[in-house]
């Protein structure tokens, strides 16, 4: 009898120890939101949209707080909101870079245009 009960024991705290390794280890959202905010500032984002990088902060700031006082479905929706936030800026940055790049080719047109004039004006 004790051989079965040493057994079902080390049978026990073998599976234990396999389940609280196959765990998965928790992700910190805010963590995660705040490397995305520094790699923002990185890349430029900020500078095709600072009010919404300022929102984002804010609502960062309010996603801890949420954490802090355990309200959990706001801290989700706060999440939510920045991760979506945050491709509206990358967005508006990939627009801003594609408006200057138009930009450049309507000049280049401009000159090409002013070219042909001139050299219609010879013949």
């Amino acid at each position: 009898m004790p051989k079965l009960k040493t057994i079902t024991i080390v049978y026990i705290i073998f599976f234990v120890v396999l389940n609280a390794q196959a765990r998965t280890p928790k992700v910190d959202e805010i963590q995660l939101m705040q490397d995305k905010i520094n790699q923002a500032y990185k890349l430029g984002y900020v500078n095709a949209a600072p009010i919404e990088m300022e929102a984002i902060e804010k609502k960062v700031i309010a996603a801890r707080t949420a954490k802090d006082s355990r309200k959990k479905k706001q801290f989700v929706k706060l999440i939510e909101e920045i991760k979506v936030d945050f491709t509206i800026v990358k967005k508006r940055y990939e627009a801003n870079l594609l408006y200057d790049k138009l930009k450049k080719i309507q000049q280049k047109n401009l000159e090409s245009k002013k070219v042909l004039d001139e050299l219609k004006g010879q013949l």
